[in-house]
């Protein structure tokens, strides 16, 4: 450890390491919260976007027209028209499994 004090280049290049060890470390932790922070950002972003689906089925099972939907949940149209197969193809399961049950006598 005395030699290494005493010698100057040695002295430098320890000094040197441990500075790039600890701008490593700096790096790493600035990483860290970026990648959370836009995690973050990214699961409230698509949170927003699922209650937004979820108010456009609601009106779509009240019967609201297109127009009122998309002003009201910035919905695109593709989106729409996704949302209302969905809930069209979930009313015949639905149908289906009622007219099962009536023939079963369940």
């Amino acid at each position: 450890m005395k030699r290494t004090s005493s010698d100057p280049a040695m002295r430098d290049a320890a000094f040197e390491h441990n500075r790039r060890m600890m701008d490593m470390a700096q790096l790493r932790y600035e990483g860290k919260r970026e990648g959370l922070a836009e995690g973050i950002e990214k699961g409230i972003e698509q949170g927003i976007e699922k209650q937004r689906l979820e108010t456009a089925r609601e009106m779509l099972r009240n019967h609201c027209n297109d127009q009122l939907i998309q002003l009201c949940t910035k919905i695109s149209l593709q989106q729409l028209e996704q949302l209302k197969k969905e809930i069209v193809s979930g009313f015949n399961q639905t149908e289906d499994y009622s007219a099962q049950s009536h023939r079963t006598g369940d």
